[in-house]
């Protein structure tokens, strides 16, 4: 996805440059030039990860008895309470984009990087940030207007609403399954 140019210096001299979805990146010298908010986004995303393991591992260490941890409590909790308000503002500036989804490793501190804009021709890759970004405005939509699941109204009205994108034929395939479920657990119980 990235391309190399030349950019023009302060002093007049051309740079060999990569340009991606990370930023500008200086060839010759290898240092970042221009950094873009995804990837900002995952510097902040690896060093919380490293933070929070480290935390656990301390905790499990004794530190909530420390004197010292009983000192600065309120201070970590404040910097723990920064780092998630600065990755939200990141993750809801990218989720808008709607060009970059983030998958995080379980066990290792590695965060993966997806997008349509890696599998597919461009134009294709667009289509489908566009489709993703309706699915979700509706969801969205959906949730705001008739409030959290559960609250109001009929559950599976909302779900058919929301399953409504998968056409008439997958709504008739989620539905058998459901009554072959049902048939099912009504067997167990009475025969069982």
């Amino acid at each position: 996805m990235g391309k190399i140019q030349f950019i023009v210096g302060s002093r007049g001299r051309l740079t060999l440059c990569r340009h991606d979805e990370y930023g500008i990146t200086d060839l010759t010298r290898r240092v970042m030039i221009k950094e873009t908010y995804l990837y900002r986004e995952l510097r902040l995303r690896l060093a919380g990860r490293k933070l929070s393991a480290q935390y656990l591992d301390l905790k499990k260490k004794g530190m909530l008895r420390w004197e010292a941890y009983k000192e600065h409590r309120e201070d970590i909790r404040k910097s723990f309470g920064f780092l998630g308000r600065a990755l939200a503002r990141y993750k809801d500036r990218r989720t808008k984009a709607g060009y970059f989804y983030m998958c995080k490793h379980r066990k290792v501190h590695k965060v993966f990087i997806m997008s349509p804009l890696y599998t597919m021709p461009r134009k294709g890759a667009m289509k489908k940030i566009r489709q993703i970004l309706q699915k979700r405005e509706a969801y969205d939509s959906i949730i705001s207007n008739n409030g959290p699941l559960g609250t109001h109204g009929s559950n599976l009205a909302r779900c058919l609403d929301l399953l409504g994108s998968i056409g008439r034929r997958g709504l008739v395939q989620l539905l058998l399954i459901y009554l072959f479920v049902l048939i099912l657990a009504c067997a167990i119980i009475f025969y069982g």
